[in-house]
């Protein structure tokens, strides 16, 4: 199901569902996941999440901000709250993520919060947190036992990833990549202006699409994910007119 915003993907994410929010800045982070962790506050849910210190500190100001009592939610045990470096050293071996201790740590985790919760949401950047810090591999991978964990335990799993879509060296690696082991993609903060750039861009560079091109798009299979279309046509400009894919991106950049 495509969604007209990510606010309405936040609030109500499906169980099993898996989300990545595309970051470029901590403003857009706090703001995205705050608002996914208010409301499964508020829906009686239980909630976890993974962060750095300061993204931390910075998502408890917008909890508090949102009227959440963030104190009485923790001690009652349906607000838990772990720092990823840590979380990451109980699985990691030779620099990639275990299956087997990954599954455990999970398996414990939701044991807790289901103990008087009956739906989970959980929200990490432990993906991201291992690609700013040179292991792109081990963050893809990581990302593959997310997806597998929302799955075999129907919960709702965020994830906020730190990647410049605006790079052109992005569509061939990690932001496919990341797109590809997700079931949705939060491309940028504001769907519509995201849209109306690529829009102009695509218009000014390629003009209309027809013929041939308008056939190749309706018959594209795209990635195995939902998005926006306008991150859509841009993976599809990547793949189908690669010439001219940097012109489109550096106008989207632009405007957008």
């Amino acid at each position: 199901m495509r969604h007209a915003s990510w606010q309405e993907l936040l609030a109500s994410p499906a169980p099993a569902s898996h989300v990545v929010q595309i970051v470029d800045n901590d403003d857009f982070l706090a703001s995205g996941v705050a608002l996914f962790a208010a409301e499964g506050l508020q829906r009686g849910e239980a909630v976890i999440l993974t962060g750095t210190e300061a993204h931390l500190r910075a998502l408890r100001r917008e909890l508090l901000a949102k009227n959440v009592d963030y104190d009485a939610a923790v001690r009652r045990g349906q607000l838990s709250v772990n720092e990823v470096q840590r979380c990451l050293e109980g699985i990691l071996y030779h620099g990639m993520p275990d299956a087997a201790a990954y599954d455990a740590m999970v398996g414990a985790a939701l044991a807790k919060a289901r103990a008087a919760y009956s739906a989970v949401r959980w929200w990490g950047e432990s993906g991201s947190f291992l690609h700013l810090h040179g292991n792109a591999k081990a963050a893809v991978a990581l990302e593959e036992l997310r997806g597998a964990a929302a799955r075999k335990h129907g919960v709702g799993i965020l994830c906020s990833f730190l990647c410049d879509r605006f790079d052109p060296r992005s569509y061939d690696g990690i932001l496919r990549d990341v797109c590809s082991v997700h079931t949705h993609v939060i491309p940028a903060d504001d769907y519509v202006r995201y849209r109306l750039a690529v829009n102009r861009a695509i218009a000014e560079i390629l003009g209309e699409i027809k013929g041939p091109l308008l056939q190749s798009l309706l018959s594209w299979k795209g990635l195995a994910c939902d998005l926006p279309s306008s991150q859509a046509l841009l993976f599809w400009i990547r793949e189908t007119l690669p010439d001219q894919f940097h012109s489109v991106l550096a106008r989207v950049k632009a405007y957008a």
